[in-house]
This record gives C-alpha cells, sequence and structure tokens, in this order.
C-alpha cells in the first residue's frame, strides 16, 4: 500500500485544486435558476470519474441528474457503493460572507467556501483514492461502485425511488458514506448511529373568526389556550416523553456504547454556556451525551396563534397552530409512533376546538453493527492515517437514507466523518480543515486495501 499512499500525498495540490474547481459551481439544488449549476457539478463529477479511470455515466432520476461509475474488475473481492452529493445549500445572507461564497478562498489549513465540507470535499476523498490506486496498481483492490446525486440538500426526493428501479445495479456488500463531521479537528470519527424523525403539524379551530374577548370570553373555547394546555401533557415532570406506548421499543445503549461515550471530552457547562442557554434541560438518569444522541425526543418546534403584533387586541383567537417533531432511536419505528402520537393528541383534544392533523416527514433511526469486519477495516486506515485512536459517535440528527438503503440494498452504512465539528455547513464561511481532508484521502486509500479478502 506504500505508493498508493504516497501518490495521495505527492498530488495534494492537484486534489485541492479539484475542490476548487467543484466549489466554483455554485449547485444550489433548491433553486430552479441554479438547476444549469447543478447539472455541471454532476457532469464534473462524472468526467472527472472519466478521467481517472472509472467506468461513468450521468442518469436522469426525474429531478437532478446523478452519477453512476464503477470499477468491478475483482473478482471474489467485497463490492462497496460510494454514496455522496455534490448540491449545496443557499448561500444565505451575503453580508455574513467575508468573501464570495463560490469563489473558494484558503486561509491557513481552510478551504473556505459552499460545499466545501457539504459535501463536495468529502466526496473528492474516494475518487482520490481510486485514483491512487488505479495510478500506481492499475487496479482496485475491491469493486466500487459510486452514487453520487445533486438532491440531498432538497431531502433527497428521487433517490428512493432511483436506488428501487436500480437496486441490481446498486447490489452491494457495504456502502460507505462521508456526510458527516470529526468530533475534534484531527480527531477521526465514525458515526455508527442515526436517530430517525417524525414531524407533524397540528392545528386547532374554534370560532369561525378573532372574537372579543370581553363579550365572548369564558363562553368559547380558546385554541391558542387548549395548544398549550395539550403539549404541556406530552412531558412529565422528569422529562421522559408523555406518550403511552412511545418507549415501548426503546433498545437502551449497551454497556459498551455507555463506555465509550463516557470516555469522549465533553464539558457540559461549557456546552450550555456556548449554546446561550441558563441550565441544562433533559431525561432523567441520562447525560447531556446520551440524552442528544441515543435517547428519543419531542420537542415544538414553533406555535402560532392569535394576536401577535405591535400594541394590544384582546381576542379570542379562531385559530393556533404547532409544529412537533420526535427523534427516535432504534428499535423505534416511525410509522407506529406516528400513530401513537396521534392517538394522544386526539384523546387530549377536547370537543370546544376542531383538530387537523398534517404530516411533514418520518424516517426510521439506523444502527450500524460495530464489530463488523467493514468497521474493524476502517478503524484501521483511520487510526493509520491520523496518528490517533478513532472516536465513535452517535448522531442526533436523522439521515433517511440509512434505513432505505439498508431495506432495499440490505447493506449497512458505514459514516466516515471528515467535516470539522466548526466548519459552519449550512452557514456563511463554511469551510474544511485542508490537513483532514488529506488525511482523510489517505485513510479511504489504506480501507480500500484492507477491506480486500486476503
Amino acid at each position: 500500500m506504500s505508493q498508493t499512499v504516497e501518490f495521495i500525498r505527492n498530488n495534494r495540490k492537484k486534489h485541492l485544486d479539484w475542490a476548487i474547481q467543484l466549489c466554483r459551481i455554485p449547485s444550489i439544488s433548491t433553486r430552479p435558476e441554479n438547476k444549469p449549476d447543478v447539472v455541471a457539478s454532476v457532469k464534473w463529477t462524472h468526467e472527472t470519474c472519466e478521467r481517472i479511470g472509472l467506468k461513468s455515466r450521468m442518469m436522469e432520476t426525474g429531478g437532478h441528474p446523478l452519477v453512476y461509475a464503477e470499477w468491478l474488475g475483482a473478482p471474489g473481492q467485497p463490492t462497496v457503493l460510494v454514496y455522496g452529493h455534490v448540491d449545496v445549500q443557499p448561500t444565505g445572507e451575503r453580508a455574513l460572507w467575508d468573501a464570495d461564497p463560490f469563489e473558494p478562498t484558503l486561509k491557513d489549513d481552510w478551504l473556505i467556501c459552499r460545499g466545501s465540507s457539504d459535501d463536495k470535499g468529502q466526496v473528492l476523498l474516494y475518487l482520490r483514492a481510486a485514483e491512487a490506486w488505479l495510478s500506481t496498481e492499475k487496479r482496485l483492490p475491491i469493486n466500487v461502485k459510486f452514487l453520487i446525486e445533486a438532491e440531498e440538500e432538497i431531502g433527497s426526493p428521487n433517490l428512493a425511488p432511483f436506488v428501487e428501479k436500480h437496486r441490481d445495479l446498486l447490489k452491494c456488500d457495504q456502502i460507505i458514506i462521508s456526510d458527516t463531521g470529526m468530533y475534534e479537528d484531527g480527531w477521526p470519527t465514525i458515526t455508527y448511529g442515526t436517530r430517525g424523525l417524525v414531524y407533524n403539524e397540528v392545528r386547532l379551530s374554534g370560532p369561525k373568526h378573532d372574537l372579543h374577548s370581553g363579550s365572548h370570553g369564558g363562553v368559547v373555547g380558546n385554541p391558542v389556550t387548549t395548544l398549550a394546555e395539550i403539549i404541556a401533557t406530552l412531558h412529565d415532570a422528569d422529562g421522559r416523553i408523555n406518550i403511552p406506548g412511545f418507549y415501548d421499543d426503546v433498545v437502551n445503549p449497551s454497556d459498551r456504547e455507555r463506555k465509550i461515550m463516557a470516555s469522549l471530552p465533553f464539558d457540559e457547562a461549557k456546552y450550555v454556556t456556548d449554546l446561550g442557554s441558563p441550565a441544562p434541560f433533559g431525561e432523567k438518569g441520562y447525560t447531556s451525551v446520551e440524552r442528544r444522541t441515543c435517547r428519543p425526543t419531542l420537542d415544538c418546534n414553533g406555535i402560532m396563534g392569535g394576536f401577535t403584533g405591535p400594541g394590544a387586541s384582546t381576542v379570542i383567537p379562531a385559530k393556533a397552530m404547532a409544529k412537533i417533531s420526535m427523534r427516535l432511536v432504534p428499535n423505534q419505528n416511525a410509522e407506529k409512533i406516528n400513530k401513537l402520537f396521534w392517538q394522544t393528541i386526539e384523546s387530549r383534544c377536547p370537543k370546544t376546538v376542531r383538530l387537523e392533523k398534517h404530516e411533514h416527514g418520518a424516517a426510521d433511526p439506523y444502527m450500524a453493527p460495530l464489530d463488523s469486519s467493514y468497521m474493524t477495516a476502517a478503524d484501521r486506515a483511520l487510526k493509520e492515517a491520523f496518528g490517533r485512536d478513532v472516536a465513535y459517535i452517535r448522531e442526533g440528527g436523522s439521515l433517511p437514507i440509512l434505513p432505505m438503503f439498508k431495506r432495499v440494498l440490505g447493506a449497512d452504512s458505514l459514516m466516515l466523518g471528515f467535516a470539522s465539528p466548526y466548519c459552519n455547513a449550512h452557514g456563511p464561511n463554511e469551510k474544511v480543515r485542508i490537513p483532514d481532508l488529506d488525511r482523510g484521502a489517505e485513510a479511504v486509500t489504506r480501507l480500500l486495501g484492507y477491506l480486500a479478502r486476503q
């Protein structure tokens, strides 16, 4: 493996130029006016795959196209599917950027531009590794397929149908994804679990229009008051979620996992202070790290109703609404939790108001096996490339593609994160730490070799 690793180290400047070229393309997938740019980013990726020796093609999805590339010249060896995306978030308020978001800027060890960490810089690690093997050994040690889409930042609406339709083409033994982050700069990190999500909107209505509270107060039901009362019942005094059956399928973290989490440096006081919160909050009996990664949660994400403008208007509102999300953990099922949620809301909703139910999405949680041969190989590759032990974490957010891949392709996902915890993804001055990308490319190169069956 020494020649391939040496190739990576000797071509850092060229590979940084790749990232700069790709990040210059304003591939904002949510904006119709940027559709040609999204296509251009897919085309650039496709042409780079071909140039380094992969068999590649652009494929239609019903929305933005994607890249499928492959190298399948290793009979008897495992097949991995590399997933990533080359679309990006909108820039937000341009005044908050120190420079043009799509004119990559180098400052100290950082590449600053939209998409540098999420996910263009990380996607390119796998093309860098493939080029290293094909340039030095004229082959890859295992079979590798690439699925690089351009709709991740709009929820990947066409990915699941594409995977269903092309399941034979995408058949693999393992999926590898680098669209996550590091625990700290320079600390190689494997994310082995993500939480699921149920996101709903509760709407209550009472009178046909706002009423004078002096004339009608105490006579008709107030939707805002009723909604607040219902939301207040959804937690008990210990911070547990008060929905019957909600915890029935929850799998607590194993002793091994709790030791892993406890071994990671975490300053709760600093964490709370940095967030600007007056005091910590959470489910009794669990640490803050456990609460935000491996315990289920329920949060009111927004609430609205009645008069909220300047001055006074003493009305009984006709309507009120709240958006409520629940994060789920193994072994919870999003469909089941959704039903339990609405059953609870219906049972606590009095006849003085009318209930409307709106659903905004759901995804199951995902957990990768910690003892798989792929996890072991990744640990070794990361440790050698970065020169330190690997951090193992669970992500508090949700990645719906993971349970989808498992369901359709029957393969687990290995998540290797190389984005800085300070990368500001989705925000102004998004950036990626170049030394971590370089070591990441070396780690991926080593991983491909360690996955080969000797």
